[in-house]
């Protein structure tokens, strides 16, 4: 073998072996979750404990609990059979209300509340001119329906 072909070699190994592992840590990033129903949460209990899920429930009615100071707000999540406790730290998103639907996307902890990192109301825009109109806003069921 000549001194080219063992440089071209070497350089190809070290290109494959920089995919090779960009290709697996995508694949263990946290940025990955499961998208789940409260109820699918409530089933599986605490075999989601520390790992990363996404859920989309309506707010229960009288749950939606405010500390601005602290910048934390905590809320249930209502299921077609069960609750999810959830908790958030920073800046909630402007209409979230009791009874509205939202998605969490967090982790669940020991307790078995979900500590959420991202919150986002649904169509937030759509909810607002409903709520101005007196239409009813729909919740997560109305959601699956279509």
């Amino acid at each position: 073998m000549n001194v080219n072909r063992i440089k071209f070699l070497i350089a190809g190994a070290v290109l494959l072996s920089a995919f090779l592992f960009l290709f697996l840590s995508a694949f263990q990033s946290e940025n990955l979750s499961y998208f789940l129903t409260v109820d699918e949460i409530a089933d599986k209990g605490q075999s989601l404990s520390g790992r990363g899920i996404r859920v989309e429930g309506k707010i229960v009615p009288d749950s939606l609990l405010r500390n601005s100071e602290a910048m934390r707000i905590s809320f249930t999540l209502q299921g077609e059979n069960s609750v999810l406790p959830v908790k958030y730290t920073g800046v909630p998103p402007d209409l979230i209300e009791n009874g509205f639907p939202v998605i969490a996307e967090g982790k669940i902890n020991g307790q078995g509340v979900l500590v959420a990192k991202n919150l986002m109301v649904a169509c937030p825009s759509k909810f607002t001119e409903m709520k101005d109109a007196g239409e009813k806003v729909p919740d997560a069921a109305d959601h699956l329906k279509l």
